[in-house]
């Protein structure tokens, strides 16, 4: 072991090392994965866009489990529990 400091990290999206090789980074909506189409430096800030079909996937996804959730809350609230926040 050396005495050396470790090299210093760029904070962020962009700071983290991808050791990933022949698979597309992806980026986590909700609770679906979704590619990353592109990423673009710009003034300073990584612009990401993704996948339009992903993205298309994973918002149907949200509202699905907020309709879910809001059906559970309801349940809970006629059964005279008190809903958890």
């Amino acid at each position: 072991m050396t005495n050396e400091e470790p090299p210093k990290r760029a904070p962020g999206l962009l700071g983290l090392p991808l050791d990933a090789f022949d698979a597309p980074p992806v980026v986590r909506v909700g609770t679906t994965l979704v590619r990353v189409a592109w990423i673009h430096m710009q003034e300073g800030r990584a612009v990401i866009e993704l996948e339009t079909d992903d993205m298309a996937v994973a918002a149907e996804q949200l509202v699905l489990d907020s309709v879910t959730a809001a059906k559970a809350r309801a349940a809970r609230s006629e059964a005279g529990q008190p809903a958890r926040t």
